[in-house]
């Protein structure tokens, strides 16, 4: 072992002796969210990749160097392990700004802790939002320690009587599902769970929620299965706190509140189980396909714009440009069409059409719009299949799902806001590493080229991604409720600059992905 590693070694050990586990909420533009957090001298430090999640903004660690940056659409923030000094990169003119931070940001596996008291200011100039401490609790050892005193006191109090009251629980159990592609995990509870937070430090995952009690004892003797090797129940001052010991071979976790229930489902998916290097695989996982899917056609226009202009019309001539693009420019990669015309396809069947002619790529294309016309709201988004984590998200999600009131059968499409939801994004975790990098890559190529500003990467519930098993994204190419948008969009330069924008980004990933799976082989 080298002297680096035996450093290393000793400065993790530190942390986990010397620091206390809590929790911080913060103020989003107004809205809170609940971050679990290290509380290490009486300084909070959360997860870049948490805060990155909670942002909609991709996050990528380098552990060569022990750097992590969060992607916005204005700054790139670049953090380091060990180090004070945060920089901020304009993506406008690349002009770099420092700032030092009183104390160093930490290491944990392949995340960077930051003291957030004294990261807000950087933060909130970064993604455009001003970010606030809501709240900062203690750690679990003052919070034990006033819990025990609050339990002498009442045992003080019931010397006059006999009678113990039985403590009412909102937690009192826990089950275990293993499924193909991971282990889902479902909190029982007969109170509806409001703030939580969930993240992954050191292989165990932590779920934070406020104003839950949990009944330890119950919780804890649950039969650890799958991917889950331990559970650790704990009730704190401010929050109640669960721990997962989760075994090898898990890669991301994805939590939802269950439709219609008061109880939350974890999912803790499992690595790609499929092996690229294998001489049987290795043809399964050519870059040759790509699917073009052109939302709406027929008799669905889609969202109508201010003068008329039809989505169905855009969507299929960026489409047919963009696999025109493709076929003279990358021979060894074949073009796919859901529709190559004005013709209504149902949404099952466009994924289904991806699958059976071995898709490697599924790239959905859309227009915006919005209820009330005109509106000042403008640009570009590129959207994962994942629980809708804002209220945008979810109404774009639905609007566009709203398809199936034309087809025949619409009853055989399941609500995405429950557990049929997060079974299904259980089974798209093999490709969601390769769509996050599609979409970056994407987005920034856009934020280049296109004459539209760039809203970010999201994350919503779109039943034409859910039938596609390949990594996939849906564009919202522009509001057609927008006047400059939509004379952009129906414009043949418009049309032109945006299939040229994707196809640079497809031919830049196949490129990534080429040279991937031959380190690999």
């Amino acid at each position: 072992m080298n002297f680096k590693a035996i450093l290393l070694i000793f400065f993790c050990s530190l942390i986990s002796v010397f620091a206390q586990k809590s929790s911080v909420e913060l103020s989003i533009s107004g809205d809170a969210y609940l971050f679990p957090s290290v509380n290490k001298k009486g300084i909070d430090f959360i997860s870049v990749k948490n805060l990155s999640e909670a942002l909609s903004a991709p996050s990528l660690f380098n552990p060569a160097v022990k750097k992590m940056e969060i992607r916005f659409p204005d700054y790139i923030i670049k953090f380091t392990a060990r180090n004070q000094f945060v920089i901020l990169t304009s993506e406008a003119d690349n002009k770099q700004q420092s700032y030092q931070m009183p104390v160093a940001a930490l290491l944990s596996a392949d995340d960077i802790l930051i003291p957030i008291q004294y990261s807000t200011t950087f933060l909130s100039i970064a993604c455009g939002k001003e970010i606030k401490i809501a709240k900062q609790s203690v750690g679990d050892a003052i919070a034990e320690n006033k819990n025990e005193k609050v339990e002498e006191e009442k045992k003080e109090d019931k010397t006059e009587s006999t009678e113990i009251e039985k403590p009412s629980y909102n937690v009192s159990g826990i089950s275990l599902n293993v499924k193909t592609n991971g282990t889902l995990v479902r909190i029982k509870s007969n109170k509806k769970i409001g703030k939580f937070s969930q993240s992954i430090i050191d292989g165990v995952l932590f779920l934070n929620i406020i104003g839950i009690n949990l009944d330890e004892e119950k919780i804890n003797s649950t039969e650890p299965s799958g991917l889950v090797k331990k559970i650790a129940a704990k009730n704190t001052q401010n929050n109640s706190q669960i721990e997962f010991e989760l075994g090898e071979g898990y890669s991301v976790s994805e939590a939802i509140r269950v439709e219609k229930s008061n109880d939350l489902l974890i999912t803790i998916h499992n690595k790609l189980f499929s092996n690229p290097t294998a001489e049987k695989n290795k043809e399964r996982w050519k870059f040759d396909a790509v699917v073009i899917d052109a939302g709406h056609g027929g008799k669905d226009p889609g969202a109508i714009g201010l003068n008329g202009v039809e989505e169905k019309k855009i969507n299929l001539a960026i489409a047919l440009k963009l696999g025109e693009l493709i076929e003279h420019h990358l021979n060894e990669v074949k073009v796919i069409y859901t529709r190559s015309s004005d013709k209504f396809i149902e949404l099952y069947k466009r994924g289904k059409i991806a699958n059976e002619k071995n898709g490697k790529l599924f790239i959905s294309i859309h227009c915006n719009s919005t209820p009330q016309k005109p509106t000042h709201i403008s640009g570009f988004e590129v959207y994962l299949l994942r629980p809708g984590r804002t209220r945008e998200a979810i109404d774009i999600a639905q609007m566009e799902n709203s398809v199936i009131k034309y087809e025949d059968n619409p009853k055989r499409y399941q609500e995405l806001t429950d557990e049929n939801f997060i079974l299904v994004t259980m089974a798209h975790s093999s490709f969601m590493k390769y769509s996050e990098k599609f979409s970056d890559i994407l987005n920034k190529d856009f934020s280049e080229k296109v004459n539209l500003p760039s809203n970010g990467i999201k994350q919503a519930g779109f039943y034409v991604l859910v039938g596609a098993s390949m990594p996939s994204v849906l564009i919202e190419s522009g509001y057609l409720s927008n006047k400059k948008d939509e004379t952009y969009l129906n414009s043949k330069s418009g049309q032109e600059e945006i299939a040229e924008s994707i196809f640079n980004s497809v031919k830049k990933f196949k490129e990534e992905y080429d040279n991937e799976m031959k380190a690999v082989n």
